[in-house]
């Protein structure tokens, strides 16, 4: 059963090593063939320069929209509209407001009940044991 298993083993040595030797021709013959094609090599290089041109692009881009959107006239006139809408919907908002502070109380007195209620619970609960 020893011999059977050295064997299996040598075997399968064997077979890996003709992979390998299979997967080292691949490599090197890909490697080969993109050394002398001139169009790998020319589509290495435009993905290259397209990436940096993106890079830059979107720099400028953030550079450019962060100087326009601080600029003094832009902010002036973004405050307009914005005060503009405001005045028009102010009923609107006000009312919204209102009912967002009623939510909130109920929200408080009805805590403020479940804990008086645990705490009844429990000084009932603690007299009991005293009992």
């Amino acid at each position: 059963m020893g011999a059977a298993k050295a064997m299996e083993h040598h075997g399968m040595g064997t077979m890996m090593a003709g992979m390998e030797g299979m997967m080292n021709h691949g490599a090197m013959h890909g490697a080969r063939h993109l050394a002398q094609s001139s169009h790998g090599l020319a589509t290495a290089a435009k993905g290259a320069a397209v990436g940096a041109a993106a890079t830059a692009g979107t720099q400028a881009g953030r550079s450019l929209v962060k100087r326009v959107l601080t600029h003094p006239v832009v902010l002036f006139g973004l405050g307009m509209v914005t005060g503009y809408y405001i005045h028009k919907y102010r009923k609107e908002i006000i009312g919204s407001a209102m009912s967002v502070a009623e939510g909130g109380k109920d929200f408080v007195l009805q805590q403020r009940e479940n804990l008086e209620d645990l705490l009844a619970e429990r000084q009932e609960g603690s007299e009991r044991g005293d009992a």
